[in-house]
């Protein structure tokens, strides 16, 4: 990775702290079966007196206020990627109108936005380095020159770096530190979690917002955000594993030390149990939906057979005396698919050492969870009793945003307010004069970016 790969990413930071200091912003979660919109109101005078450490704390919550909200049904998007670039751009701008017609007279026209992408095949991968302090004393630039130092992970050409975040710093071996700035050592030692995705799919994102007549203050990660949202401090800080459920696919992150640490992505998602639905019982997608929403479940009870469900064949919609069929056919469709998603992600968590972690929290969100008996599975296959994890409130919060299904767009808020430190928050390495300049660049190109 090289500089001008980090230009873009600088751009999107400053065009964040621009909307704090204008006080407004908007939100978009765009995902598979629906885009969401919030148009915030910022407080500038708080976010800045509240601490650096402060990131979910009480100062902050009354620095945002959400006074516009919408949410349009998404088309033109699968598996959290746009492969209808018209059909997003319209529904985009349709939720981003509607939700400034409820902010007026609060907020004006809003043009940056913060947008969530769930797609892109998410890898994570985890570099450190370690490098002696220039006069003794840590300052900002050693901490440059550490993060610099650290050896590119193999992304490859097709791969674009979505995050880049220091997760532990270390001075003379000494673990812990939060901010090491002003202390006294020799030696200063990162560690960075790196996370890629497919290069085109967010390409084809950012083109979209573009040509809403947008610019983009950051995109994030889906699952990270939704973590943000549905875990609480202790959570983050003693580790837990984010299960965001949503429609194109599953995805999950780990926090561990207030830090995400990992993100990985199940090709299976609710929509996948709205198509097994219609080709198992020959019904119109949209009917599927319908009774999945209304009926669905996932553990059968005594009376699932004496519950008839409507449910006509393709075709029949109008006829009388349509078709109906019992709780329990539909409890034995749905059911496979969700025990085989639980599957695939206990065979992610047990690769990737996370059941290992102790007193590792387990929270599931996104629209998914809410059927019901989707708890008691989740602990059968992994062996651990997760909740159900809500948004946190924020002021002006419609209740109707307040459930699973909305914890990436009210995580997108929350980033706004205190996002993580990325590798482009830093300053590059630079030498400490002229000379030898363009020598330091090359070094610096050949062995960190």
């Amino acid at each position: 990775m090289n500089f001008a790969e980090l230009m873009p990413y600088r751009i999107m930071r400053s065009r964040l702290h621009s909307a704090i200091k204008r006080g407004r912003l908007a939100v978009l979660d765009i995902g598979s079966s629906k885009i969401t919109c919030l148009v915030l109101k910022l407080d500038p005078s708080r976010i800045a007196e509240a601490g650096r450490n402060d990131r979910l704390g009480t100062s902050l919550f009354g620095a945002i206020e959400v006074v516009g909200a919408r949410t349009v049904q998404s088309r033109g998007v699968r598996r959290g990627e746009i492969v209808d670039m018209d059909e997003v751009a319209r529904a985009i701008r349709l939720a981003l109108l509607n939700s400034e017609k409820m902010a007026a007279p609060k907020v004006d026209r809003v043009d940056q936005v913060i947008v969530s992408f769930s797609g892109g095949r998410p890898q994570s991968y985890s570099t450190h380095a370690e490098v002696e302090t220039e006069t003794g004393q840590i300052t900002e630039r050693d901490i440059s020159n550490a993060l610099g130092a650290c050896p590119e992970p193999p992304v490859g050409s097709d791969r674009q770096i979505l995050h880049a975040q220091p997760v532990e710093l270390s001075v003379e071996g000494r673990t812990g530190i939060t901010d090491p700035r002003g202390m006294t050592a020799e030696r200063l030692a990162v560690a960075m979690h790196v996370m890629t995705v497919d290069s085109r799919p967010l390409a084809n994102l950012i083109e979209c917002i573009r040509q809403c007549d947008l610019d983009l203050a950051g995109v994030v990660a889906a699952p990270y955000a939704s973590g943000l949202a549905a875990l609480v401090e202790d959570e983050q800080r003693t580790g837990a594993v984010c299960i965001d459920m949503g429609g194109g696919a599953t995805s999950f992150s780990v926090f561990l030390r207030d830090h995400l640490i990992c993100i990985d992505q199940v090709r299976f998602g609710g929509d996948h149990v709205t198509s097994d639905i219609a080709a198992g019982l020959m019904m119109r997608s949209a009917a599927a939906e319908r009774i999945k929403t209304l009926y669905g479940g996932v553990i059968p009870t005594g009376a699932d057979d004496r519950d008839l469900i409507e449910a006509p064949r393709i075709g029949e919609e109008d006829v009388p005396n349509r078709r109906q069929v019992s709780r329990g056919m539909l409890i034995g469709v749905i059911r496979p698919r969700m025990e085989e998603t639980f599957r695939v992600l206990r065979q992610r968590l047990l690769d990737l050492g996370v059941t290992d972690m102790p007193g590792c929290s387990l929270v599931l969100t996104g629209a998914a969870c809410q059927m019901p008996g989707v708890d008691e599975i989740a602990t059968r296959i992994l062996g651990r009793r997760p909740r159900i994890g809500r948004p946190l409130r924020i002021s002006g919060l419609p209740q109707s945003l307040s459930g699973p299904d909305y914890s990436t767009v009210v995580g997108l808020a929350t980033y706004a307010l205190r996002p993580h430190d990325e590798i482009w928050d830093f300053e590059a390495p630079r030498p400490l004069s002229a000379r030898g300049r363009a020598t330091e660049m090359l070094r610096w190109l050949k062995t960190s970016w």
